[in-house]
């Protein structure tokens, strides 16, 4: 069995750091009821042994594997002076000799990693602090997982056995007292040796009488105390003993005195320079040849450190009592709390749903329950895709992945399917739910019923679009009705020109006015025309991108507006009649937003998919430096019939996105307040 080795002299019992982590806390142990048999021990033996373990003739204890006595019999607690209740809760080296205590220290580590358990001799000590030898036999306690929680051991009184051991070394003893005598030199030589030993040991080591003269001690000691030699021989004891300790240190003297035993004594000890620290005394008796008891030699150690750790974890565990007590007045208010919104949960007239990271569905609130019309049991531990309907199972998934990225949903449109087979659609948001390490756990998914809502908007649509197109139908008999007499007007002032070329050059700025004015209302009728009868395309190969801008941009009166055209060219398959209209509308939107004090910049790009020249896109960019589009406004641009301007019809954007979706492509805006806005076109080639 592999031992940790002898204990020196310069470490007591408690001294040494090592030992100090190793020795059980008495404190920590089990919370074991005063009774002849703990419950623990009861579920370990069974009813059938309690009466053999109780009435054994021998001494038994079973300790915890720190080496807590949760259960001992009348037998041992008798046999060391105490009541069976000052012995629960006790650690076994509590009723461990001193010298024996480091054997025990070891014989235990050996056993913890082991789990074998070898006959042992150690010394046991009474509550008299008188000591006796015993021979300790043990076997293992495993709980139901076969985990090592304990031991019983059977300890067996080994005085009279030391006594015959004794009685046979005396015998052999008297011989070699005559031989010793016979070799006076080397008994001289082994004093001078232990003499040596004493006095070069780095213990706290003194010798006194039973007066408490001190008549001999070591430099160590000397030297801690601040004392030469000569100053502490032939003082008392009592001269070294701090004012807070006198009256207990004299009953400890006294005792000494009495029952020749002391151990392990708590002293507070003061220097030469009046400084204090705590300490630990252990004697060893001196006796004079008839066997009285005629001084002892007395080990010294500083306990402060010791002393300071003991009063930390006091304050420690006060302090943990005071935390505990607020962590129950905590832990009520959490109750509390946690009622008041699992009320709030279940009585949310929203659809609550909680789901944990499979997706799978852990809780639900009522509301959720009876708008699917199913119950709860039914509910929990399904998936919350069994519950979508199938247009919205692809944007369920989108929505999870956003919830990946970002943490929450918020405000996605889903459909949900109830248990009779019938959709509705729904509002979902949601949040991420962590436990108290901040570890996510899963999701609280809100989903708010938009039936309502849903019919009313799709009757104000419906609404809408009759509407609409009254409005259309009105708007293209009166655009009809204007071209004719617009042609008439235009035909006329041609005439007027050829006629009359002096008349045109002296009123040239009203000639002017007259062309602009008739320029806008034909663009208009254009617009109406275009949104309320839109004509197919009529797609044209090889069509010149930059031709079809030059075009746009004389139909535009400029003034001093600089328009910058892209130098380079790219040609598609298009409408170009459609596309006019497009690049005119955006030109004379730009000119109007800037009040003709500006630039517009035209820009012609080449975009490829995949490296795909099938895949080509042409792209152009509409810059102006205008004021640019306030974000109120920007989700309302291309609704039929909205305009910023007095003079326009609200359908121009409109007829602009329809003419590009057309084609295939799209039109998106990107704008700044005070910086300008600019439309990009992606058309395919």
């Amino acid at each position: 069995m592999s031992k940790s080795g002898t204990r020196s002299k310069k470490d007591s019992v408690l001294g040494s750091d090592e030992e100090k982590k190793r020795l059980p806390n008495s404190a920590s142990c089990y919370n074991v009821k005063n009774s002849s048999i703990s419950p623990h021990l009861y579920g370990l033996l069974g009813q059938n042994y309690l009466d053999l373990y109780e009435k054994t003739p021998c001494m038994l204890r079973s300790t915890t594997v720190d080496g807590i006595i949760f259960a001992c019999n009348e037998f041992y607690a008798k046999n060391l002076g105490y009541q069976k209740n000052e012995v629960i809760g006790s650690s076994i080296f509590d009723h461990t000799a001193e010298k024996s205590i480091q054997k025990l220290l070891d014989e235990t580590e050996y056993w913890k990693t082991s789990t074998t358990i070898s006959d042992v001799e150690i010394w046991l000590k009474r509550k008299d602090s008188s000591t006796f030898p015993i021979l300790i036999h043990g076997t293992n306690l495993f709980d139901k997982n076969k985990k090592l929680i304990g031991n019983t051991s059977v300890l067996v009184d080994m005085t009279e056995i030391y006594k015959a051991r004794e009685m046979m070394d005396s015998q052999g003893q008297i011989k070699t007292q005559l031989d010793e005598l016979e070799k006076s030199n080397a008994l001289m030589k082994t004093e001078r040796k232990y003499r040596d030993m004493y006095e070069n040991s780095p213990d706290l080591l003194y010798t006194m009488n039973l007066e408490g003269i001190i008549f001999d001690c070591n430099s160590s000691c000397c030297k801690y105390l601040g004392y030469t030699k000569k100053e502490m021989i032939g003082k008392t004891i009592f001269d070294f003993v701090a004012i807070q300790s006198i009256d207990e240190y004299e009953n400890s003297f006294q005792a000494w005195k009495n029952t020749g035993s002391v151990s392990n004594t708590k002293t507070w000890f003061k220097r030469k320079n009046n400084s204090e620290f705590l300490g630990l005394t252990n004697t060893v008796n001196l006796y004079d040849i008839n066997g009285e008891l005629t001084g002892s030699d007395t080990t010294l150690r500083d306990i402060t450190d010791l002393y300071e750790i003991k009063k930390t974890v006091e304050d420690n565990e006060r302090k943990l009592k005071q935390q505990n007590e607020a962590l129950k007045i905590a832990y009520d208010h959490l109750l509390e709390t946690e009622q008041k919104y699992r009320i709030l949960y279940e009585k949310s007239p929203d659809l609550l749903r909680t789901i944990d990271l499979a997706g799978n569905i852990i809780d639900c609130n009522d509301a959720y329950c009876i708008s699917l019309g199913y119950s709860r049991e039914e509910i929990v531990g399904k998936s919350m895709f069994v519950h979508v309907a199938e247009r919205s199972v692809s944007d369920l998934k989108d929505a999870m992945l956003e919830w990946d990225k970002t943490g929450s949903i918020k405000n996605r449109e889903i459909w949900l399917q109830r248990k009779i087979g019938n959709i509705f659609p729904t509002l979902l948001m949601s949040t991420n739910l962590y436990d108290i390490n901040g570890n996510l756990i899963g999701r609280i998914g809100a989903l708010r019923d938009m039936t309502v809502m849903y019919d009313a908007q799709k009757e104000i649509e419906e609404h809408k679009t009759k509407r609409l197109s009254a409005i259309g139908e009105l708007s293209a008999r009166i655009a009809h009705d204007l071209r004719n007499p617009l042609s008439v007007v235009h035909n006329t002032l041609e005439i007027i020109r050829i006629q009359n070329p002096d008349f045109e050059k002296n009123n040239q700025p009203k000639f002017d006015r007259i062309e602009r004015a008739i320029k806008r209302m034909t663009h208009q009728i254009d617009e109406v025309m275009e949104y309320v009868v839109p004509n197919p395309l009529k797609l044209q190969q090889h069509i010149s991108l930059l031709g079809v801008i030059n075009s746009s941009v004389t139909n535009v009166v400029t003034k001093n507006t600089e328009i910058h055209l892209p130098q380079n060219d790219i040609s598609i398959e298009c409408d170009p009649e459609k596309l006019e209209i497009v690049f005119t509308n955006l030109l004379l939107n730009a000119t109007q937003a800037m009040n003709n004090q500006g630039s517009i910049y035209l820009r012609i790009k080449d975009c490829q998919i995949n490296n795909s020249i099938n895949n080509g896109f042409a792209t152009i960019e509409i810059e102006d430096t205008g004021p640019g589009i306030p974000k109120s406004l920007l989700n309302k641009i291309f609704d039929p019939l909205f305009t910023t301007r007095q003079i326009g019809t609200g359908l121009g954007l409109v007829s602009c996105k329809s003419i590009i979706e057309k084609h295939g492509g799209r039109i998106d805006i990107k704008t700044a307040v005070g910086k300008g806005t600019m439309f990009i076109i992606n058309i395919p080639k």
